[in-house]
């Protein structure tokens, strides 16, 4: 691999590690954003593509973000008006992310009930009989529901 080394955020420029974090913020919010279409648009499994890159930009993120939380200084003299910018950036962040882990959350949610259906219907069909009903006739517990299942894709 030929890409060049990451530098440390003490070893920028402010104004080079304000960019930086710029570019960073700017492609991870593509990737949350990316992330939540294909959940909305009923494609989870697609979300394996984008984890390498996301992992990766979510470090770089999170190193720089801890570096100047450390020291205020690595950034005082970067420009204003691009300090802002970056705070509108990671704002943006944050709310893709709100809605991410949203719908994440429904889409586990979603999961679970298929899988707990699916274990009770199994578990249902190996339930031992209880006994003799009319006719003599021998008869499982009732679970209060049919074995059928169905989908809604919707969330």
């Amino acid at each position: 691999m030929s890409a060049t080394p990451r530098l440390a955020a003490q070893e920028l420029a402010p104004t080079d590690l304000v960019e930086r974090l710029l570019d960073v913020s700017a492609r991870l919010t593509d990737i949350i954003c990316c992330e939540t279409g294909y959940l909305e648009s009923h494609q989870p499994l697609r979300i394996g593509e984008l984890q390498e890159e996301k992992t990766r930009l979510a470090n770089e993120y999170a190193m720089d973000i801890q570096a100047i939380s450390l020291r205020k200084e690595l950034i005082d003299r970067a420009p204003a008006e691009k300090v802002a910018r970056l705070k509108t950036a990671m704002a943006k962040l944050d709310a893709a992310l709100v809605t991410n882990q949203n719908m994440l959350g429904a889409v586990k949610s979603v999961s679970e009930k298929i899988l707990k259906s699916v274990a009770d219907t199994v578990n249902e069909r190996k339930a031992p009989p209880v006994g003799y009903g009319r006719n003599a006739a021998i008869t499982r517990p009732a679970s209060g529901r049919g074995a059928a299942i169905a989908l809604d894709s919707r969330i």
